[in-house]
């Protein structure tokens, strides 16, 4: 059976959540523990999907100036199968099967009001399904945080 996450194992996702690039030796120098235990523990950490250290881009530096959510309804093909077909567009960031109505639910990031029509017209449309599009655009963004994933899939 895993042990349980520990006070250590959570200040070594802290810091690398502050820093995924910070070296083993500065973490133990940090935490008063050994560079070997911050090496065993990051390897236990991933090997039971506890913590995966990946890279996220800043959409504003990248030219992304809008957040677009787009609520899909779906008929006349199983919801699953539309889903797939979604989840294979690069312009998506993110596909959400609900429960209810809208039926999917797509996270993804427009240079602008072209773009995202573009997105909308060209790539999410046309999948065989989707009957209607509500669209959705963040204004401000307050707080936007990814700390949590699904990791099952590793």
């Amino acid at each position: 059976m895993d042990r349980p996450v520990d006070d250590i194992d959570l200040s070594i996702i802290d810091a690398l959540r502050a820093d995924g690039r910070v070296s083993n030796k500065l973490l133990a120098a940090q935490l008063g523990i050994s560079e070997t235990t911050v090496a065993s523990r990051i390897r236990g950490l991933r090997k039971r999907r506890v913590m995966l250290v990946t890279l996220q881009r800043d959409m504003f530096s990248q030219g992304y100036e809008l957040q677009c959510f787009a609520d899909v309804f779906v008929a006349r093909r199983k919801v699953v199968s539309v889903a797939t077909d979604l989840a294979k567009l690069d312009a998506i960031m993110s596909v959400s099967l609900t429960l209810g109505s809208p039926e999917i639910v797509l996270v993804f990031h427009a240079r602008d009001r072209h773009d995202m029509l573009d997105v909308l017209d060209r790539q999410i449309a046309p999948i065989k399904g989707v009957v209607r599009i509500e669209m959705h655009i963040a204004l401000d963004i307050r707080k936007y945080e990814s700390h949590y994933a699904d990791l099952s899939h590793l």
